[in-house]
């Protein structure tokens, strides 16, 4: 969950490995990171009495896969890898590219 929100707004494909990363692409990732957890952590910080929101709930991008993106308005793309999903926006992150389905292209070979 977390993953897709870091991942977007640093501005990463969800394929980019750590390794692939240049000097300023780690910065906007260690950014993002921060970014995130602290606006998850004053969520909850504000929260006073009653049942927790729903983990899902202050996801920017995670599970709103078909949704318009936050940042561009683009349509959010899901992408299924084994037992999990990735969701990302093809504008914002991978310069227009659709990830290929990976659980679907096991499966044609």
């Amino acid at each position: 969950g977390y993953t897709d929100d870091i991942l977007h707004e640093a501005k990463l494909s969800p394929y980019a490995s750590l390794a692939s990363l240049d000097e300023d692409e780690r910065a906007a990732l260690m950014e993002a990171v921060r970014a995130v957890l602290d606006r998850a952590l004053e969520g909850e910080l504000k929260r006073t009495g009653g049942l927790p929101a729903k983990l899902g709930d202050r996801f920017r991008i995670h599970r709103r896969a078909g949704s318009p993106c936050p940042r561009c308005g683009a349509t959010l793309r899901r992408v299924s890898y084994e037992d999990y999903e990735i969701v990302y926006c093809s504008s914002c992150q991978t310069d227009g590219k659709v990830l290929a389905d990976r659980r679907l292209s096991r499966l044609i070979r």
